[in-house]
């Protein structure tokens, strides 16, 4: 389990992503201008440097943050709406976040295809997502051996 987390953890390491405050802009069509006057409203705030630069640097987050917020705006809210609606927003990739981190098991290949093992239905039971290469994900329910089993024989 701790190893798939890591593998996890390690793909998707984003706190290593950072911006200069011209590539937030330039990535996300919000000047530097604004995004220095939102910084000032503590609606977004810019990462310590660690090389003692004075030059403003935005995490990943920052920059998803940021990208919602104009979206928002564009679509017609003020401000305060936007940076409220782009709020909510990342208390659901918390969640989601959270999820993938600890509610993940693993891979398996269940009937020649891939499944995600979503960990335990109940005392008895692991549920197993099954990921066809096309239409809908299905749900299998496996014993919870047979859920441990597969996932570990699908580890690298």
């Amino acid at each position: 389990m701790a190893e798939f987390t890591d593998q996890i953890r390690q793909t998707f390491d984003f706190h290593r992503l950072v911006f200069r405050i011209g590539e937030l802009s330039s990535m996300t069509g919000v000047s530097a201008r604004q995004l220095r006057y939102w910084e000032k409203k503590e609606l977004i705030a810019s990462r310590e440097r660690e090389d003692g630069q004075q030059a403003r640097v935005y995490t990943f987050k920052t920059f998803i943050k940021v990208s919602m917020m104009k979206y928002f705006l564009d679509a017609g809210y003020t401000l305060a709406g936007a940076a409220k609606q782009a709020q909510a927003r990342e208390e659901n990739v918390k969640h989601i976040h959270r999820f993938v981190s600890t509610g993940m098991k693993g891979f398996a290949m269940i009937d020649n295809q891939m499944a995600i093992n979503l960990g335990a239905f109940d005392d008895t039971q692991t549920l197993m997502a099954l990921l066809p290469d096309d239409g809908p994900i299905h749900y299998k329910l496996l014993p919870n051996d047979e859920a441990q089993r597969l996932t570990d024989a699908s580890r690298v």
